[in-house]
């Protein structure tokens, strides 16, 4: 969230507000904006509306402009038109910004200062229940090829299923189904991965399974390795070590990445058999004990 401690700061100062004053008014501690201010900690997506709806902004522009170096007549001139923002949409244009330069505005947003570009942002879409709580949505099979085109389009996200998951509540969470033995033994045909928003490419972690959303392969599910740092590449691999010619390799450039997902987690409908060490460990025990009645017998 590159600049949303700086504008928080700088709205609440153009308001002629205290911390107090400004935290009481959106319904927060004043504990919990100066953290915020100061950078310590992020709130979450129903905090951030909340926080647009009292500046009269959008959650784009708290996040991604430097507002204090936005002329102020263009700013207000801007917030006439988020009246009517859909609350369930997070707006993807950035301020001030035409579509024909949007692209490379992006591109300039996400660049860390050596060319590379590893930021993916916050998700374009989210909906919400009825009480402000954000719903997982789940992206079936027969839907992946939909979600590529989609994935950034309100009213194609509005279609899916969606619900409500106990314990993910702070962050923003989809479900995709699994389609095919790709990640087999590890998960199966038709299981649903839960998955957690990724906003940085720098934070995959080596060799966890991700959801990853592609221009090129689509919506895959992969044990990814980050080489970001060293090649600007992350690879992705299947678990199906018995048909590894039938799922090959992917070795994934950055700009190739519309979204990616940490799977922090599943919902299966097939209980998992013993892994294999545990399943030689528990033929090694039975054949000791055999040994052990043999020997028994023979001493009697």
């Amino acid at each position: 969230m590159d600049f949303l401690a700086k504008n928080l700061k700088f709205l609440r100062t153009s308001r002629e507000e205290k911390q107090h004053e400004t935290a009481a008014g959106i319904g927060f501690t004043r504990s919990q904006y100066n953290n915020w201010e100061l950078g310590r900690s992020n709130p979450t997506i129903k905090d951030l509306l909340k926080v647009a709806k009292y500046f009269n902004c959008t959650i784009s522009q708290l996040v991604e402009v430097d507002l204090e170096n936005v002329h102020l007549s263009e700013f207000q001139k801007s917030q006439k038109n988020t009246h009517d923002v859909h609350l369930n949409v997070l707006p993807s244009v950035l301020l001030n910004t035409k579509k024909a330069n949007l692209e490379e505005a992006q591109h300039l947003l996400n660049d860390d200062g050596t060319g590379k570009v590893y930021s993916l942002g916050m998700p374009k879409v989210i909906t919400l229940d009825t009480q402000g709580n954000e719903n997982v949505v789940l992206v079936p099979v027969k839907a992946r090829a939909g979600y590529l085109n989609g994935y950034s389009d309100p009213k194609f996200i509005e279609k899916l299923p969606a619900y409500r998951l106990p314990g993910m509540n702070n962050g923003t969470y989809r479900l995709f189904e699994v389609g095919g033995a790709s990640m087999y033994p590890t998960l199966h045909d038709g299981d649903n991965v839960i998955g957690s928003y990724v906003e940085q490419l720098r934070d995959v972690r080596d060799d966890r399974i991700y959801v990853v959303v592609t221009k090129t392969d689509g919506v895959v599910v992969k044990r990814v390795l980050n080489r970001l740092e060293t090649d600007g590449k992350l690879i992705l691999k299947s678990d199906n070590y018995k048909h590894r010619d039938d799922y090959p390799t992917i070795v994934c450039d950055p700009q190739d990445i519309l979204e990616i997902w940490y799977c922090v987690g599943f919902i299966s409908r097939q209980m998992r058999p013993p892994a294999e060490m545990y399943n030689r460990l528990i033929d090694l025990e039975g054949r000791i004990t055999l040994i052990e009645d043999q020997n028994r017998k023979k001493l009697n």
